[in-house]
Formats: C-alpha cells, sequence, structure tokens
C-alpha cells in the first residue's frame, strides 16, 4: 500500500536527513513516498516493492537488521540490498 499523506512526508523527511534525496521508505507492509507526485514515479515504486519483497524474505524482523548492518558496513549505495533494489528499477 503507498501511502503519500503528511506522515509519509515526515517519515521520507526523516530518512533525507541521513539519505539526501529520498522519496519514498518501506516499512513493511507501507511505502510511503513524498513527494506525492512520485507516487508515479515507475522506477520508484519499483524499487519500493523490492524492498517489500525483501522484507518477506528475510521475515520483518530479519530486515530492518540486516538493513542497517548493510547501510553502516557498506554505505547507502554499496549496500547489497540497495543495489538490488536498484536492479529492480528497470529501464522503462
Amino acid at each position: 500500500m503507498i501511502i503519500t499523506n503528511f506522515t509519509a512526508k515526515l517519515i521520507v523527511k526523516m530518512a533525507a536527513w541521513i539519505t539526501p534525496g529520498t522519496k519514498g521508505v518501506t516499512l513493511w507492509p507501507f511505502i510511503f513516498i513524498s513527494p506525492k507526485s512520485q507516487a508515479q514515479n515507475g522506477r520508484l515504486i519499483r524499487h519500493e516493492q523490492k524492498h517489500l519483497e525483501q522484507y518477506k524474505r528475510y521475515w520483518i524482523v530479519g530486515f530492518l537488521p540486516l538493513y542497517l548492518y548493510q547501510f553502516i558496513r557498506y554505505g547507502y549505495y554499496n549496500a547489497p540490498l540497495e543495489i538490488e533494489a536498484r536492479a529492480a528499477e528497470g529501464s522503462y
């Protein structure tokens, strides 16, 4: 479920403090998008949907610790879960 309300704006803004340029955040089972116009961005939606798949793969309690570990160890851009999500974006 894609959320684009005030809550989404707040969550995305907090994430952007850590990773500038953030427009989407996935917290099972929701995808938070801000600004609202980005909800039509297919690449962003595919990226965030891949994170939902990763939540399913690593379970809800396993995904966040793994994501944070990779973020700290490799940095946002080189984190394996992020590389996989970017690959899911496609080019169309």
